[in-house]
């Protein structure tokens, strides 16, 4: 049932790429997820249920519905020195279609470990959303992490995170932060200055995993709702 619910999502973006009359998602959006070697396995499987629990959140359902048509994906990344891990594109239309997306962030299973390679899961993020059988009107890169980019040698050529952020410039692609500073209390102002881009460009800020659910469905929602709902939805609270 899992594989034929994904499959039929997948079949579903592809579809509408080649449409004329729909060819374009109003948003895409990637969650690229920390799986770095400072994630441990009961971390890496809390961000999994916190995320599939959001895409069956009311209120971030009701954000979907509004923002129309949405295409979401996720990669997890961890060292560049090996490949970052994918789901494909699943569709999301007036609020329908979060299960399937759910499901299968639920079934990964985890294959990266290593440095924070943060630049290596904004590259492939961008890889994803430059496939020439899709587009959208708003495109946007949700990175969470723990850790700061990774100096280091290596073994073989892998994109920055400098020219990851050149990419996602010249691509006119949002970049968002969700960072946890339980061990790097300095971490937002770093993504703040280092990784975030984008006019509304936000970080929010967790200072321990057990505050992470909360925190992805708020930002769920500030990224699918336009600025001035999202800022009187947070005034009437």
């Amino acid at each position: 049932m899992l594989k034929k619910l994904i499959g039929l999502a997948v079949a579903l973006v592809w579809t509408m790429a080649a449409s004329q009359s729909s060819a374009c998602a109003d948003i895409a959006l990637v969650l690229a997820v920390d799986g770095s070697g400072s994630i441990t396995d009961d971390e890496y499987k809390f961000q999994k249920s916190a995320i599939a629990a959001a895409f069956r959140d009311d209120d971030v359902l009701a954000a979907l519905r509004n923002a129309g048509v949405v295409a979401v994906s996720a990669v997890f990344w961890g060292d560049g020195e090996f490949s970052t891990q994918k789901l494909e594109w699943f569709v999301i239309e007036s609020g329908n279609g979060a299960e399937p997306f759910a499901l299968a962030m639920e079934a990964n299973r985890r294959k990266v470990f290593g440095n924070t390679d943060i630049g290596n899961g904004i590259w492939s993020a961008l890889d994803m959303l430059s496939d020439p059988r899709f587009c959208a009107a708003k495109t946007i890169i949700n990175v969470s992490g723990d850790g700061k980019e990774t100096i280091a040698p290596k073994r073989r050529p892998t994109p920055s995170l400098y020219q990851a952020r050149q990419r996602a410039m010249k691509t006119g692609t949002t970049v968002n932060g969700l960072v946890i500073s339980d061990e790097e209390p300095d971490l937002p102002g770093y993504y703040e200055r280092r990784v975030i881009l984008g006019d509304d460009a936000f970080v929010i800020e967790v200072r321990r995993f057990a505050d992470y659910s909360a925190a992805i469905r708020k930002k769920l929602i500030r990224e699918l709702s336009p600025p001035t709902e999202f800022q009187l939805a947070e005034h009437r609270q």
